[in-house]
């Protein structure tokens, strides 16, 4: 439906006053079943919000799939603009990271800029548009596309992630600008290539809010020994070996992405088929087993889990499974070894991560230490009234 500040049946909220407050702060979003009379939220459309005392205080954006109601204008009378403004300051913040002209990066992020709902990705000359639900897409109009174009792509490209309509990995997609992408395409991310498949699935192929921990643990990977579970395309894995690691291991259970994996060693000018490569496909849990029955240790291991993970009769869930694979992981990590280890829940916190890695080692008996806990890449800003924005938190943990 086209959303339509003269629809009749526009709704009006007045929320408490504290959530005024907290609104006239900067407040990105709402969350509906929070909210007195949350029952009459089940379409979508405009939501204009006013105190007690019947000031406006913004226009919002009824997103029943994702239970949410977004903040997208503190203009009452062209919310549209004021929109579009917010998406030419998230660009402009960018201006300061020139130099990573090329290489992959987040230009919009959500409510970390105050536009809940939207993220803006550049993979060279093709942008991604992402949105959280349809609720959205209508906004997306000619001065969203004039902005945009600044940037002088070939493509854009408009997903919309909606929360339980689609299969799993497929989603809706269309061509903004040029035509679909076909295929994978060839990125940089600190000076390392790696291919990517902008249309065609829910992920691209490489998740770069993990930038600097990436960067930072290939630079401690020389002369190590190396796993990466739940590897995915490998990405951790080419940075290790472009770092010099003796040994890499990646253990994924789909043939598909360890195809891909290997395409980017290719890319890299490296033999996936060298001895000291080996792609794995197994289930993380059980190929941990193995490792310790050969009583084989690791210098270095990424823990970089899905949300949820069901292989076979396994069943895998961060959030309360997560301690248990840290546990695993530090029974096969040599002495001084360092594990990354990562969450990605979208509601996770440096103290939640921190409990799971405390857990884990009283699990396996075995003491450790956080030495590193990661900041979030300067193209992820996190808002500071929600940081259930922050999309990955991640820290290095070294074995006593």
């Amino acid at each position: 439906m086209k959303l339509n500040s003269t629809k009749p049946g526009l709704k009006t909220l007045c929320p408490s006053r504290l959530l005024c407050q907290r609104i006239k702060d900067g407040l990105p979003r709402l969350i509906i079943d929070r909210l007195p009379g949350s029952e009459g939220f089940t379409e979508t459309g405009w939501c204009k919000l006013r105190d007690s005392q019947g000031a406006f205080l913004s226009w919002g954006v009824v997103d029943p799939a994702n239970n949410t109601i977004h903040l997208i204008s503190s203009s009452e009378n062209d919310p549209s603009v004021d929109l579009v403004s917010r998406f030419e300051n998230a660009l402009n913040k960018r201006s300061a990271m020139e130099a990573l002209n090329g290489e992959v990066v987040r230009l919009v992020n959500g409510p970390g800029d105050n536009l809940s709902g939207f993220t803006l990705d550049s993979y060279g000359d093709t942008l991604l548009l992402s949105l959280e639900s349809w609720a959205l897409s209508d906004l997306v109009d000619y001065h969203f596309h004039k902005v945009m174009a600044t940037l002088k792509p070939e493509h854009i490209i408009l997903k919309v992630r909606e929360k339980g309509r689609k299969p799993k990995g497929r989603i809706p997609e269309r061509a903004l600008l040029g035509l679909p992408v076909k295929g994978k395409i060839s990125v940089k991310e600190s000076g390392i290539n790696y291919l990517v498949r902008p249309m065609g699935s829910l992920d691209t192929g490489l998740f770069f809010d993990l930038r600097g921990a990436r960067r930072e643990f290939a630079l401690n990977a020389k002369d190590k020994s190396v796993l990466n579970l739940f590897s995915y395309t490998s990405a951790f894995s080419l940075a290790s070996a472009l770092g010099g690691a003796r040994q890499v291991v990646s253990v994924d259970t789909s043939p598909e992405c360890h195809n891909w994996a290997r395409e980017n060693f290719k890319l890299n000018n490296l033999d996936p088929e060298e001895e000291r490569f080996r792609f794995i496909k197994d289930n993380v849990f059980h190929y941990i087993e193995k490792l310790v029955k050969r009583s084989e240790f690791f210098d270095r291991i990424v823990l970089d889990p899905p949300v949820r993970s069901i292989v076979g009769t396994g069943r895998f869930f961060l959030k309360s499974d997560l301690y248990k694979l840290v546990a695993s992981c530090l029974t096969i990590l040599s002495p001084k070894g360092r594990l990354l280890v990562t969450d990605n829940t979208m509601q996770g916190t440096e103290n939640r991560l921190a409990q799971q890695v405390n857990k884990g080692s009283e699990r396996a008996g075995i003491s450790c230490s956080i030495i590193k806990i990661f900041e979030p890449e300067p193209d992820f800003p996190v808002h500071p009234l929600w940081p259930k924005g922050q999309g990955v938190v991640s820290m290095e943990v070294e074995r006593s």
